[in-house]
């Protein structure tokens, strides 16, 4: 399911995860996990090395019960991986939380991708969140991933242009284009991508 989602040292907990998410699913689907994109091509590299990938839509019941059986490490990986949910409430409730517990590395792929996707609430939520930060980590990060930086980007303008130009009239003052240029990458001139 998301087994390449974490770095190795986090096998363990992962199988913890794994063991309390909830075989139902949601909206009458017959399958757990949909990859609607073709993962296999959007690694995420950590700064040890390690390679990061996940499917983009997740439609397992999210269990609060088995949620709170959790320790610390294991809420932080059924955070990330509800991040990737099919509803996007609960997508946006486990980004809140993941945003509260301290910012780690292999949390950076679900947050990247998170932002360039169309539920503007969601990419409101982590740039007001972000933006006093410290977060030369998530520049370094996006640094060490300049192509998906660059795929990230050009999908959050996108939906940009086809949901709310309308209410953000100046690409400039578009709160996915901030995220990007005030937290992200400064430095990077995304015009000229």
């Amino acid at each position: 399911m998301f087994s390449e989602g974490f770095p190795i040292e986090l096998h363990e907990e992962y199988l913890r995860v794994l063991s309390v998410i909830s075989k139902k699913t949601v909206n009458n689907v017959s399958c757990g996990i949909l990859d609607g994109y073709n993962s296999d091509k959007e690694i995420y590299y950590l700064s040890d090395g390690s390679e990061v990938r996940f499917p983009y839509r997740m439609y397992f019941e999210d269990d609060e019960y088995a949620y709170s059986s959790l320790n610390n490490i294991e809420k932080a990986i059924y955070d990330c991986i509800y991040t990737r949910h099919c509803d996007g409430h609960i997508r946006e409730m486990h980004l809140k939380r993941l945003l509260a517990t301290g910012m780690q590395e292999w949390f950076m792929p679900y947050l990247l991708r998170l932002s360039s996707e169309y539920v503007v609430e969601i990419v409101e939520l982590l740039y007001e969140t972000i933006k006093d930060r410290d977060n030369q980590a998530i520049q370094d990060f996006c640094h060490n991933n300049p192509l998906l930086l660059k795929c990230a980007y050009i999908r959050m303008t996108s939906y940009w242009e086809c949901y709310y130009k309308w209410r953000y009239p100046k690409f400039k003052s578009y709160v996915g284009r901030k995220l990007f240029k005030e937290c992200f990458s400064p430095h990077t001139n995304f015009e000229k991508l």
